[in-house]
């Protein structure tokens, strides 16, 4: 806990998904998907909510949302960006996704866990958060679950500096998900196969599972040199691509998204 407040003390988490072309496409493939599966007026709860991007957007978009998150920076940044929206379909708290108790079960018609499994370092804190998770969620209720993929971490490394091909912590990744395996570590790199088999020790059914970046921090620089014609092209051909298993390796964040099922 303490390693995750102290990382995003040192992080502009608020721009990360804005400030280029590159960094952009993740939050729009994932918008993408998911406008497609979130009827407006849903009730949802954004577990790991950042400064609230995602949240922000759908509530624009008319629905009814809880943002919750571990930081307390972030959860002050969040307050101080909507507190001018005054309105009961809109609440901002503090918390933990492996301990959901705040809300009662079966409530909420979408959970979007975007955050949690990047920091969630053991296979017994993935489950306890899934499982919070669909807990809170009505029955045939939509999860979005994303996370960082340790393949792509080590080449996207590889391509910026060659030295790293001799970083022992990088290659560590690659082996166990994890850079130091001691107190060090914040983040868990996890891999489509991974997520796959996780996902089956619950009762839900598959609805996506995408690359939702891409290759795209591979060639950033080619990519935030683009126009705004020639990026539109960019996302067509990632569009068309973005749920190939044989490429979402390369994607550095993926989204797996399920129904939870409703006989239960």
């Amino acid at each position: 806990m303490l390693g995750i407040e102290k990382y995003y003390e040192g992080y502009d988490e608020d721009s990360r998904l804005i400030k280029d072309n590159s960094h952009k496409v993740e939050f729009i493939t994932t918008t993408h998907i998911l406008d497609e599966k979130i009827k407006a007026g849903s009730k949802i709860l954004d577990v790991g909510a950042g400064t609230g991007r995602y949240s922000s957007y759908y509530f624009n978009r008319g629905n009814k949302i809880t943002a919750l998150d571990i930081v307390p920076k972030n959860v002050e940044i969040m307050k101080e960006k909507l507190k001018a929206v005054e309105s009961e379909n809109l609440e901002i708290k503090l918390g933990d996704a492996k301990d959901l108790s705040l809300f009662e079960s079966n409530t909420f018609d979408v959970v979007l866990c975007l955050g949690p499994m990047y920091h969630l370092l053991n296979y017994e804190d993935q489950i306890k958060c899934i499982d919070e998770c669909l807990r809170v969620l009505k029955p045939d209720g939509i999860l979005a679950v994303a996370y960082i993929n340790r393949y792509a971490q080590y080449v996207i490394h590889i391509s910026r500096d060659k030295d790293y091909i001799n970083d022992g912590f990088l290659k560590n990744i690659v082996d166990c998900g994890v850079e130091y395996g001691d107190d060090r570590d914040c983040f868990y790199f996890s891999t489509y196969d991974e997520i796959e088999e996780m996902m089956t020790k619950f009762k839900v059914k598959k609805l996506d599972h995408v690359g939702t970046d891409g290759i795209v921090h591979m060639m950033r620089d080619n990519i935030n040199s683009l126009d705004e014609d020639e990026f539109a092209k960019w996302l067509d051909y990632h569009f068309k691509t973005f749920r190939k298993p044989s490429l979402i390796g390369y994607s550095l964040h993926n989204l797996y998204v399920c129904k939870k099922d409703s006989i239960l």
